[in-house]
């Protein structure tokens, strides 16, 4: 096989490896979707009870309010059926879970019916006591559709999960010893030729001849060109040497490509495989609660859960950014960073609430900055969250501040903060995947510093840092011309 078609091969390799865990990484997400999505259902079905418990105890109906509650209620099981595709479809099918889509559409059909019942006691076609019993009987529907709606979804995302996990680690597996056996292969043929061409030849053997028994294809074409090259006095040793440099420098690149995918995906297996096993064993122990009736505590680990599904969201959707951080798709526009900063305190409102660190922001720009606001948008969020995160407890006045400005024709942005800081030995590895240097106070998917500098890269800029025990500053360096 020719070296092109190789090299082909592995591009083609590394590509379906990439769709096929990005495409899994959405598969496991909208499993946590339907399970949100019956959680919901559950909780405003609670909301409607508490309703109907007020009717049937003499309290004046707040009609507005049960409205409301049925609609939220019919919302679950439509997203549910726009959420399948036709290969979930086919999966269902195969796996005889399938009728999700008629509890799904049962579930609509009572919520219409309620709603009617709802409309009519609006107009004084329907006594309370005939609107107390059709709600009766509607609540009836929704708690069964509950009920029924779990264990077919259940089964469908573990099969999901049983399948799509096993399926990338061992594509994964697979694409590394190809990919290594193919490198293998190129080296393997150029050091035969190098061998070849400077080896002192015998006296009675023709070079060409072991061209055409050792070499083919497009090997034996570039020594056919390099030897014309060389009768025409435009090739020289240093030449051959820099080629030779150049070969082995993509070799080595390639297998550093190869070893980081191996330990990407190692690692993003694992850290989707904890919060999932968490998961099923509480889903174990809620079901052994249920049956015997401590709800409660049925409760409790159903919450946590919900916290599991919520950390392994927060990974996937974070896996998705960092695929997607070297990839320019989205149309450059003037970015407003005074509304840029607002928007990311809302987002931030929950680390931020309670929290004993002063944010200060400024802001010094003397020309529009017109570049993709979300790059940005992730770059100062994800430096500023940490800061807040990894606050000094012992220190009287904890602070973070971000600087944003630019000096003639550099873009600069620093955030610095008086946080506990980074370990000496650890500040090499902070831009690596998966890293967490403070395992009691850490949160998050251990891919932000990582998504921090794809963007910083992707503009052409470069990222610094300074840590101690007084605290750490970012700086970060952006030329001009790539913002204007």
């Amino acid at each position: 096989m020719n070296i092109s078609r190789k090299l082909m091969l592995i591009v083609i390799l590394t590509a379906a490896e990439i769709s096929i865990t990005v495409y899994s990484a959405f598969e496991i997400a909208k499993g946590a979707k339907f399970h949100q999505l019956n959680f919901l259902h559950l909780k405003y079905t609670h909301q409607l009870t508490k309703s109907v418990k007020k009717i049937e105890n003499d309290i004046p109906i707040d009609i507005n309010a049960i409205e409301s509650d049925i609609l939220l209620i019919r919302q679950q099981p439509i997203e549910c059926i726009e959420q399948i595709n036709p290969l979930n479809y086919a999966v269902m099918k195969v796996i005889n879970t399938d009728h999700t889509l008629t509890i799904c559409e049962n579930d609509i059909e009572i919520a219409d019916k309620a709603l009617l019942s709802v409309n009519q006691y609006k107009k004084g076609e329907l006594s309370r006591d005939a609107f107390l019993l059709n709600l009766n009987t509607s609540l009836s529907g929704f708690n069964k559709n509950t009920e029924l709606f779990e264990e077919p979804i259940r089964k469908t995302v573990s099969f999901i999960l049983m399948t799509l996990i096993p399926l990338v680690i061992i594509i994964s597996f697979f694409n590394i010893l190809f990919i290594s056996y193919l490198s293998r292969t190129i080296s393997s043929s150029i050091r035969n030729l190098t061998l070849l061409l400077s080896s002192k030849p015998e006296s009675n053997i023709n070079l060409d001849d072991e061209l055409d028994i050792k070499t083919s294809g497009e090997l034996k074409a570039l020594v056919i060109a390099a030897r014309q090259r060389i009768k025409n006095d435009l090739l020289n040793i240093e030449n051959s040497i820099e080629l030779k440099e150049i070969i082995n420098s993509q070799t080595a690149s390639l297998q550093q490509a190869n070893d980081e995918l191996a330990q990407f995906a190692y690692r993003a297996s694992h850290d989707l495989k904890s919060p999932l096993s968490g998961a099923k064993s509480l889903a174990h122990f809620v079901i052994e609660d249920i049956k015997a009736g401590d709800t409660e505590e049925a409760s409790r680990n159903a919450l946590v859960i919900y916290q599991q599904m919520e950390k392994l969201e927060t990974l996937v959707v974070d896996i998705l950014l960092l695929a997607k951080a070297e990839i320019g798709n989205e149309d450059k526009d003037v970015i407003d960073f005074n509304q840029l900063i607002i928007d990311m305190k809302e987002r931030l409102s929950w680390l931020m609430k309670d929290n004993p660190c002063t944010l200060e922001t400024t802001i010094n720009l003397s020309v529009p900055i017109r570049s993709e606001k979300a790059r940005f948008a992730q770059i100062i969020e994800n430096l500023i969250s940490n800061g807040l995160k990894y606050y000094d407890r012992n220190k009287d006045s904890p602070y973070v501040r971000c600087d944003i400005f630019n000096e003639q024709e550099t873009f600069f942005i620093t955030v610095t903060d008086n946080g506990m800081g980074i370990p000496q030995k650890h500040q090499s590895e902070v831009f690596d995947m998966f890293k967490r240097f403070h395992a009691q106070t850490s949160t998050g998917s251990g891919l932000g510093m990582a998504l921090v500098k794809k963007h910083i890269e992707y503009l052409n800029g470069e990222v610094s840092l300074q840590s101690s025990d007084e605290g750490t500053t970012f700086k970060i360096i952006i030329p001009m011309d790539k913002l204007t």
